[in-house]
């Protein structure tokens, strides 16, 4: 908890700079100040549901992303929860009505190791396997669980950014197993390794974590391997489908793989 002076501090530093999340020092000590966004609308929600429910993929539902306050109460409920849970995340330090101040744990996302560091990008990248894999052990599910909201610091995988619950809209083994697959969308088209080499590490990972959640993740790549045949060229393409393509590939290697392991029993 912040005193009043040091709220003071962060109140007249906050009005001179623009934007949403700011790193700042507190008495010498930096920390994430996050700032309340706009009430947000989505339109999709219904599209995204319907397709779930055609689809039977429950991790496509819409995960509702209020902004505002009630966003600011989400994030602060779930990294208290998370954290009594024995998952790393920042530790809320001071929350007001328009803000609120985390701890700081670190500069580098794995999303920026891994592009940083293509050598050993492996490596990195099999870090963010374990830490998906230990949450889980845990009983818990990260929020938007791509590569740039996990924090990599000192050896050590922290997860950030909490402004929705995806456990508010599906079961628990819905929302881990899209950790799994948002994770891969996130990661596949920066790795320097073929597909069949990311499926093989990907499928031995996620042998690990619970049936339930193996099934869906399985299911999700029968479903959308065929995206694989999508440009996978960035340009004029963009992030987007590139990042898509890739993950589909994968995802395809991924059944093709499974299913050889099941034909050897």
């Amino acid at each position: 908890m912040f005193t009043p002076e040091q709220q003071k501090i962060v109140d007249a530093k906050l009005s001179t700079q623009p934007g949403r999340t700011h790193k700042l020092e507190v008495d010498g000590v930096p920390v994430i100040i996050k700032q309340l966004e706009p009430a947000l609308k989505h339109w999709g929600y219904p599209v995204l549901d319907t397709l779930a429910a055609i689809l039977r993929q429950p991790m496509l539902r819409a995960v509702p992303a209020p902004g505002g306050t009630d966003a600011q109460k989400i994030e602060v409920m779930r990294l208290q929860s998370l954290k009594a849970a024995g998952v790393s995340v920042p530790d809320v330090l001071h929350v007001t009505p328009t803000w609120f101040a985390l701890s700081f744990l670190g500069a580098h996302s794995l999303d920026q190791m891994l592009r940083d560091h293509p050598d050993v990008g492996q490596r990195y990248w099999e870090n963010g396997l374990n830490a998906i894999l230990a949450l889980h052990r845990l009983g818990q599910t990260a929020s938007q669980c791509f590569a740039r909201n996990m924090i990599w610091h000192e050896g050590k995988v922290s997860f950030i950014d909490f402004e929705d619950d995806p456990t508010k809209s599906m079961p628990l083994a819905s929302a881990q197993a899209r950790d799994w697959v948002l994770y891969l969308h996130s990661t596949a088209y920066i790795l320097h390794l073929s597909p069949e080499h990311i499926a093989s590490v990907f499928l031995r990972f996620l042998r690990k974590d619970d049936i339930a959640v193996q099934h869906q993740v399985l299911r999700a790549a029968r479903t959308v391997g065929w995206l694989r045949i999508l440009p996978n060229k960035r340009k004029p393409w963009g992030r987007d489908v590139v990042s898509a393509q890739a993950a589909a590939d994968v995802l395809h290697h991924v059944v093709a793989e499974d299913k050889r392991e099941r034909t050897m029993l």
